[in-house]
């Protein structure tokens, strides 16, 4: 009877430690969640900077004053805005997923 009762202790002090180990993981997960928000955000930001650089090459390739190298700048920088703006979309999509999917796990880390 001795012998279960500090079995019984020691599994108490284990499952203890997983409930610590489990909520600090459920933060650690929560904020590598808003991760993904942020970096959509940024990506967007970045994606309307590229979107005015292009538009400002193609103003100097119209007004017949611009070098071979504003020509790259304009043909690389309109495929770039459009593939920034489809990954920062993709990213605010995956942060409001997996903010769904977790919800649950997130609200119980909240309460206690």
């Amino acid at each position: 009877m001795a012998d279960e009762d500090e079995e019984l202790a020691q599994l108490k002090v284990l499952y203890d430690e997983l409930w610590h180990d489990a909520k600090s993981m459920i933060k650690d997960m929560n904020r590598s969640i808003f991760i993904y928000f942020f970096a959509g955000l940024i990506t967007l930001a970045f994606s309307t900077i590229i979107i005015g650089t292009a538009v400002s090459d193609l103003n100097k390739i119209i007004s017949n004053g611009a070098s071979s190298l504003t020509y790259f700048y304009a043909i690389v920088e309109v495929p770039g805005a459009v593939f920034m703006i489809i990954f920062g979309i993709t990213l605010l999509y995956w942060y409001r997923k997996l903010k769904k999917r977790y919800s649950k796990w997130i609200e119980i880390e909240k309460k206690d």
